[in-house]
């Protein structure tokens, strides 16, 4: 690492890197120096920077605006004074989102499931209590300026569609999450985070590039920490506004311009030119009583662009103030702006405030070793003292003024871990994780008020007597029996939560049994109260305002997803009814008539049955259709059947969830008294499945499953044991494989031959050389491990009598060998033992 470079911008390092990238050093510093010579007063900033944030409210306080222009939601600006509010504590997120109810942008279909269904859009805004945007807000509350929001709404950059033969298509199919400067993806449903600056671009930029070469930085987050976080600026604010000015200038003269207009920056920074120059007008004050407040690379838009930026399409539009916490804002839950310790820099910010900013090393590290030890890991205040120490020295090293980060997880991971970090360090770097980013949740002041989807929560929720729920630490248990009034209600009520995502409660008993025992009616809830359920809640704004509606257009969009899948759409069905949807019913009906005739899986489709088995046993409680449904499942069955073929040599990954679709169809079949269920149809096509399959295990279930249901004798499958005794060593080995499928679908079937398959294994093993015996034997272990108890010993009965160890009729309770035997098998079953440590099953 150059230490001529790595501090800061300076001249010497500026000139070092423009010689190498061919950048004019001297027209970037003209360049930052015009920008903040113009009465305009820019202040270039980084989304949650300490360091900006203190700087910014230092320039704020001196200068005292009258107006305060900030890179924000313009369609939020009213939300301000619910930000500043001495209740509101951060973090917190301002929330926007857009319904295209009139399908203006042409995307119903692209953008959303279907035509019908409206294409929805939202972002997120957040702010924690370092971030300079809020500090900006609360500055100018306390000398009374106001705030005005200049960016261009989220939705503005949403493209319509435009149909072209042979075009493909404008949108972004990866589902990238944008910022405000990239156009939002066309992805149905899309959540999407949004950055205030553009960090991007900047990390893009040659100039950055070859900076972060020259001095070493391994990330952008270590090189803004280096050059601007700890960087010795002291309280020269404007020596700090002109370094990062001067970054960003350099940075922004080395960017693509095609990059640059491709991801919406220019539309962009059109709205907030316009913005400003209508605000001033407006206001009717002089640029130099203003101030504008945004990312550093956008202080050097063009002022003489005549473009009009684009209009925001007309449609519904939420905005509000919503909790956050910091680890959704951390780069651990994915959220784009990268905030990769919050905490951290939480700290950093309250100690800079109170003259204390070189003691962020010790509490950090100190924090860290406290929570490690909690973890488990054995350390003391001399790893402390160790870390510590090694973290300056490892600052020193590298050119910095003071340790950043990066350079005390180094040294952490130095002194305190004993090992590989990735084994003996898990617990450390669990405890440094924790601590960079912390557990706080923000808090919005009540004078905002609520959306109406949130209200129609609340007022559903005292309605149905569930108020004790909001106890945040108390869980709540609950049993609902759905044939009582209230109780059905609630339980629709907490299904619809459940298919919004609403975190306040799981199913934990779900109804069984049929319809006389009344188990079918009964559900147990166990409830609790998150601080997650009113953000959840907001998001879910966009599909209605209140629980019905949102809980509807949510599965009118499901179940677009899914037409072409019967189980899930039966499923659907199944929800819809939960759901008390009575409207949606019929439509669901005829969604999974299609989805049957059309799906082909076999599994999709003996899930649907499933689904419609359940629905079947209570159709008079719940006054469905009941001729509907027997059709449907009469479909749904033969369809079944006619596709079990398909799975007959399905890879290994495939196997069990086609064995267990297969005893799920079977069941059904047993149980039902319905004469219209084919077992002829279903014996037909498991016997043709079982001639067309390769794979031993599924030709052994398909087999088994004949005889389970009587379509086969036990004796003729034990013969087809026997078979593989006569097969070459290869197929022998195999036979380990057919008699795990045999086992995974029998129930009463291997009871009734058991005498034969006894013999046809022992015949097997007999025949089986050394080798073969040590493939073939995991698998056998394996199949018999598939019985329950009382198989095990009705088999090891047959094995007794066969080998005259106990008459018949008597009970087995005991193996009598010699001691020389006893070792060998204690021998062979450690030899298979090993063998079995090498499978999977």
């Amino acid at each position: 690492m150059d230490p001529n470079v790595a501090n800061a911008v300076s001249p010497e390092a500026l000139e070092r890197v423009s010689d190498q990238i061919a950048l004019d050093a001297d027209a970037v510093r003209a360049r930052a120096e015009a920008v903040l010579a113009e009465d305009l007063y820019w202040f270039p900033v980084r989304h949650h920077s300490p360091a900006v944030a203190r700087h910014l409210e230092s320039a704020i306080l001196a200068r005292r605006p009258k107006v305060v222009l900030i890179e924000g939601p313009s369609e939020a600006t009213d939300l301000i004074p619910y930000v500043v509010d001495s209740k509101t504590h951060p973090p917190v997120a301002i929330y926007s989102s857009y319904r295209d109810d009139d399908n203006v942008l042409g995307l119903a279909g692209i953008a959303s499931p279907a035509k019908d269904i409206p294409p929805r859009f939202a972002c997120w805004y957040p702010l924690v209590g370092y971030s300079p945007e809020y500090i900006a807000m609360k500055a100018a509350a306390r000398i009374k300026a106001k705030v005005v929001f200049i960016d261009l709404p989220h939705h503005a950059l949403i493209e319509p569609h435009v149909e072209e033969e042979d075009e493909p298509s404008a949108q972004d199919p990866s589902g990238k999450v944008p910022g405000p400067d990239s156009a939002p993806s066309q992805s149905r449903g899309k959540k999407y985070t949004v950055e205030f600056d553009a960090e991007h671009l900047i990390v893009e930029s040659r100039f950055y590039q070859k900076l972060a070469e020259v001095a070493g930085y391994r990330n952008w987050n270590e090189a803004w920490d280096s050059l601007f976080e700890k960087s010795d600026f002291g309280d020269d604010t404007e020596a700090f506004r002109r370094e990062l000015a001067t970054f960003c200038a350099a940075a922004r003269a080395t960017c693509s311009p095609r990059r640059i207009e491709a991801d919406g920056t220019l539309a962009r920074e059109r709205f907030m030119w316009r913005t400003i120059g209508r605000t001033l007008k407006k206001e009717k004050i002089r640029p130099r009583e203003a101030m504008v407040v945004c990312g550093g690379f956008h202080l050097f838009l063009d002022r003489d662009d005549a473009t009009p930026p684009p209009e925001a399409p007309s449609g519904t539009v939420y905005t509000t103030v919503m909790p956050y916490s910091f680890f959704r804002i951390s780069e651990l839950s994915g959220y784009a702006a990268g905030n990769r310790a919050p905490q951290f820099y939480q700290t950093c910010f309250e100690l800079a405030r109170d003259g204390r900013a070189d003691d962020v090393l010790v509490e950090h590290v100190v924090a860290v070793l406290k929570r490690a030890r909690r973890e488990g890991e054995h350390l003391s205040s001399a790893d402390a003292i160790a870390a510590s120490q090694h973290a300056r020295l490892l600052a020193n090293l590298r050119g910095r003024a003071q340790p950043v980060l990066d350079d005390i997880q180094d040294a952490l991971i130095t002194c305190c871990c004993k090992g590989d970090p990735a084994d003996e360090g898990m617990h450390l770097l669990q405890a440094i994780d924790a601590v960079n980013i912390g557990t706080k949740v923000g808090r919005v002041t009540p004078a905002l008020g609520r959306l109406p989807l949130v209200n129609d929560f609340y007022g559903q929720l005292d309605d149905l007597d569930l108020g004790e729920v909001m106890g945040r630490e108390k869980q709540l248990t609950t049993s609902l029996d759905k044939r009582e009034e209230l109780d059905a209600r609630r339980s629709a009520f907490l299904h619809r939560l459940l298919s919004l995502d609403v975190p306040i409660g799981q199913m934990i008993d779900a109804p069984s049994g049929d319809f006389d025992t009344g188990m079918i009616f009964r559900e147990k809830w166990a409830l609790r109260w998150s601080p997650k359920v009113e953000p959840a809640l907001i998001e879910k704004s966009l599909y209605g305002d209140t629980l019905q509606a949102a809980a509807l257009g949510r599965l009118q969009e499901q179940l677009a997803d899914d037409r072409q899948h019967a189980g899930k759409t039966c499923g659907h069905l199944v929800r819809a009814i939960d759901m008390d949807l009575p409207q949606m019913v019929t439509d669901i009906e005829k969604a999974c008539g299609d989805a049957i005739d059309a799906d082909v899986r076999f599994v999709s489709l003996t899930t649907a049955l499933g689904h419609l088995a359940v629905l079947d046993r209570y159709a008079a409680y719940r006054n469905l259709r009941r001729d509907v449904l027997e059709d449907l499942l009469v479909r749904c069955f033969d369809r079944a059947c006619f596709s079990i073929p398909e799975v007959a040599s399905v890879p290994e990954d495939q196997q069990e969830e086609v064995v267990a679709a297969l005893l799920s169809l079977a069941e059904l079949l047993l149980r039902s008294d319905d004469s219209r269920l084919d077992r002829a149809l279903f014996a037909e096509h498991v016997r043709g499945a079982a001639d067309q399959s390769q794979v031993p295990f599924l030709r052994g279930a398909f087999l088994g499953m004949l005889a389970e249901i009587r379509q086969m004798d036990p004796v003729d499958l034990a013969a087809e044991v026997s078979a593989y005794a006569r097969a070459s060593a290869d197929e022998m080995a195999r036979a380990g494989d057919f008699v795990d499928g045999i086992m995974a679908v029998s129930r009463t079937s291997i009871m009734l031959g058991a005498d034969a398959l006894v013999g046809a294994i022992d015949d097997l093993l007999r025949a089986a050389d050394w080798d073969v015996f040590l493939t073939m034997i995991p698998r056998l272990r394996a199949a018999f491990e598939r019985l329950h108890e009382r198989q095990c010993d009705a088999m090891a009965q047959r094995v007794a009598v066969r080998y005259g160890l106990s008459d018949e009729g008597e009970s087995l309770t005991e193996l009598r060998t010699s001691v020389g035997a006893a070792a060998l098998i204690a021998r062979i079953d450690r030899q298979v033992a090993e063998v079995m440590k090498e499978w999977e099953f």
